[in-house]
């Protein structure tokens, strides 16, 4: 799986070449590789590569920092890349639609692949730091978003429906 390799390697450089990691992500993706590697036991149907890529691609168009949804952002990123490997068009296309549909926002997973990818990075939200993380920087800014953070985590929790029996596992996380 040398694509993967490459995905990992790119996220890196670019996490690297920003000079700093604002969004924890060297921590948060390996974390949503676990929780993906996990669904893929359950799930054999799903295309691996296509997971993996997603799962090292799904953030990419967090850095350079823009305005823009990250998710828009990195689907323009990651086809990029993959054109650039020379991944075969139809496999390109699902990881993209992947990167672009993790989010759960304006467009929602619909393939086996995506839903493992979204459920992945809302998994990882509630079993790392994230929220911990989002809360700290808000002490230190002088117009902190709280409530912002406190949304994040109802949705999060709600839009971790594409696995019920997974969500059902989470809830007394959740509900601490």
């Amino acid at each position: 799986m040398e694509t993967i390799e490459e995905a990992k390697e790119f996220f890196y450089k670019m996490v690297k070449d920003f000079g700093s990691d604002p969004y924890s992500l060297l921590t948060h993706l390996p974390i949503v590789e676990r929780w993906a590697n996990y669904l893929l036991e359950k799930h054999p149907e799903a295309d691996k590569e296509v997971v993996l890529l997603g799962v090292w691609l799904h953030d990419i168009g967090h850095y350079p920092i823009l305005k823009a949804d990250h998710a828009v952002t990195g689907e323009t990123v990651a086809r990029k890349f993959m054109e650039d490997i020379g991944l075969d068009e139809d496999r390109a296309e699902k990881v993209t639609r992947c990167v672009r549909r993790h989010r759960n926002k304006d467009i929602a997973p619909e393939s086996i692949e995506e839903k493992i990818i979204a459920f992945s990075d809302l998994a990882s939200h509630m079993t790392d730091i994230m929220y911990i993380d989002m809360l700290s920087r808000d002490r230190k800014d002088p117009n902190p978003s709280v409530y912002d953070v406190e949304n994040k985590i109802e949705r999060d929790y709600r839009d971790l429906s594409f696995f019920p029996e997974i969500k059902k596992q989470l809830t007394p996380l959740y509900e601490a």
